[in-house]
């Protein structure tokens, strides 16, 4: 849920309090608040007459924020930011932007600060970026050039890709009228989750201040089959009707298989799943149906009372990549309350294999 104003805390107030000029950067740890804060950022620079564009990672994302917290964002502009490029372009230039793939993409940053450099185009909008770090550092460098404030909120320790931005590039890209301000409290998840997000964080430790709520400890489930899981998360919705269930999957089509097997276990009322490409699948009703099955691709930035993982299996990447490790610290911290892994194969899949009791809970389902 997105808190009021008077549930922020200290360092989530200092962000509501920034100037209204210039650009600013916002960083912490997951679970510290970085999505509420931009959108009480942007909602702030709104009500005093800004122009403001609020631009969210996913259509999924947006949705969420739409639903959650329609007074705050009724009178913003809460796109995505492929969205925001075209639409600002083709405002602009009458024409499509300059891309380096077929796919559309991917754009050419050197060719369109050229052409608004040399038709000196320039904008009075205000944007405010979540999951800011998910931006190449040559989008930064175009807001700079077109005279664009920017209030942008990333954590580095969530970059993916090489092609992605760090908190200092970001920096240099905007200049801000100050330095980072840090978030540091987790408000999301249970101590238990935080200690386990820990074990898969690249840095020294978590990122940010562990919580003080605790809660039960995460735990691995050898399961004879996809059906058994089915039935045991069928189970704990009945116990637990009042929390919302993250069912988080790999690939699109273990997503439709569950969605499938949830149908048959008689809860297509209380389920939906995103897929972004599929048009029966693209639109998530946040205030109803506490059962959502999202994929990995479009996880960042979500938040659930209970989180499983149903294809433990699937992760075989070198443990100890990088990538591999980032994506397990962010599927961690999407969980509030309760986190539950499960695999269908003999062995416990080399991922969690080394994480000792009693960060994570061993049980046969």
């Amino acid at each position: 849920m997105i808190p009021s104003l008077l549930d922020l805390g200290v360092e989530q107030q200092a962000v509501v309090d920034l100037p209204f000029h210039g650009s600013h950067v916002i960083t912490g740890a997951p679970g510290a608040g970085k999505t509420v804060m931009a959108l009480y950022r942007a909602w702030a620079l709104a009500t005093v007459g800004r122009p403001v564009a609020l631009l969210t990672r996913s259509n999924l994302l947006h949705q969420y924020l739409a639903q959650m917290a329609p007074d705050l964002t009724e009178a913003l502009n809460v796109t995505t930011y492929h969205r925001w490029v075209r639409d600002f372009w083709r405002r602009r230039f009458r024409t499509e932007p300059p891309r380096t793939d077929e796919e559309g993409w991917s754009y050419d940053w050197t060719e369109m600060q050229r052409d608004c450099i040399l038709h000196r185009v320039g904008s009075t909008a205000h944007l405010v970026i979540d999951e800011g770090q998910m931006l190449p550092v040559a989008f930064y460098q175009l807001c700079r050039i077109l005279g664009v404030g920017v209030t942008v909120c990333a954590d580095e320790n969530q970059r993916i890709d090489d092609d992605q931005s760090t908190v200092s590039e970001i920096c240099r890209a905007l200049a801000p009228q100050s330095d980072p301000l840090v978030l540091r409290e987790n408000r999301r998840n249970s101590r238990e989750i935080a200690l386990l997000a820990s074990a898969f964080h690249e840095g020294a430790g978590y990122g940010g201040d562990l919580p003080s709520r605790v809660g039960r400890a995460p735990t691995v489930l050898k399961v004879p089959s996809l059906e058994h899981l089915l039935t045991g998360v069928s189970h704990y919705y009945t116990a637990h009707p009042e929390r919302s269930i993250g069912i988080i999957c790999r690939s699109t089509q273990l997503l439709r298989e569950i969605e499938s097997g949830l149908t048959g276990l008689g809860l297509a009322k209380h389920t939906q799943a995103y897929v972004h490409d599929d048009r029966h699948r693209n639109a998530v009703d946040f205030s109803t149906r506490p059962i959502r099955l999202v994929s990995t691709a479009s996880m960042k930035g979500l938040e659930f009372d209970s989180v499983f993982v149903p294809d433990l299996d699937v992760y075989t990447e070198d443990p100890t990549s990088a990538a591999a490790r980032l994506r397990f610290f962010v599927l961690c911290t999407r969980a509030r309350e309760d986190l539950h892994f499960a695999h269908l194969g003999p062995r416990e899949p080399a991922i969690v294999s080394g994480i000792p009791e009693p960060l994570l809970m061993r049980h046969a389902g």
